[in-house]
């Protein structure tokens, strides 16, 4: 029986990939001991992969997932347009993964390039129409255009995908919310926070938009929306902005101080 024999590339491959199971599993070693607290060992981590992922790309530059993944670590790296490129390396190669579409169209919204990404989004969609992020991000592509009814559309699309979705749920409150139609976008609004009552990103909103009817149903569901955000996430000062500006449309001036101090006390 002939021996196995690989070629430059391949034992290059194979090392990499051993070298990367090696300090990955080290990485683990560290997080099981509650190193990870570490602010370094967390920057390492992500330097060492993306290192790991440009080898890869090195020594193949044919794979689309490679691609992908140099896209996404670039987003979340706040290099939009970088990443834009990545991800149109890796549509080249594979022009039928939905998922590459949909975040080539993030990466273009974080760009205000919102029609460039309705294009993108829609070829997501045309890809696999079951694309519940697309038809989420579609919408927000939509509603940063005022397009307020084309955007609902596009939200109930992704409800009906999934009914579970907090987000879509809460940007289709927010869409209602500016149609002025506040008894539906408070349905909506509930319906977000039954399935995820510590999602900042849902009581925000909710409060935000309550707020400012002025009503005593509004104020009342309002504070309570801001006081279980801030009791779920102390720490984010969005939360506290939001709940001042809300009070001070409630005409609640002491309570809107307040809580701007506080505010200013998280960035402290």
């Amino acid at each position: 029986m002939k021996k196995a024999t690989y070629d430059k590339t391949s034992r290059r491959h194979t090392i990499i990939t051993a070298l990367g199971i090696t300090v990955l599993a080290f990485l683990i070693l560290i997080s099981i001991a509650g190193a990870t607290q570490d602010p370094m060992v967390w920057n390492y981590k992500g330097n060492f992969l993306s290192d790991q992922n440009n080898k890869a790309i090195e020594i193949n530059p044919q794979n689309s997932i490679d691609w992908y993944i140099k896209g996404n670590d670039l987003y979340n790296s706040n290099k939009f347009d970088e990443s834009t490129k990545a991800y149109n390396k890796a549509i080249e190669i594979n022009p039928y993964d939905s998922k590459i579409w949909n975040n080539k169209g993030n990466a273009l919204w974080k760009q205000s390039k919102y029609d460039e990404a309705l294009k993108v989004y829609d070829k997501a969609i045309e890809i696999n129409p079951q694309d519940e992020n697309a038809w989420s991000n579609k919408g927000y592509a939509l509603s940063q255009q005022s397009k307020y009814d084309e955007a609902l559309k596009a939200y109930d699309k992704a409800v009906e995908i999934n009914p579970k979705n907090p987000d879509a749920l809460n940007s289709k409150g927010a869409a209602l919310a500016s149609l002025g139609k506040y008894n539906e976008a408070s349905k909506a609004y509930e319906k977000a926070n039954e399935i995820n009552s510590h999602n900042p990103i849902v009581w925000p909103s909710k409060g935000s938009n309550l707020g400012l009817l002025g009503k005593p149903t509004g104020e009342t569901k309002a504070t309570k929306a801001f006081d279980m955000a801030t009791r779920n996430n102390p720490h984010n000062s969005d939360l506290w902005i939001n709940k001042g500006f809300t009070l001070n449309n409630l005409n609640k001036t002491d309570e809107a101080i307040e809580t701007y101090e506080k505010e200013n006390g998280v960035n402290q």
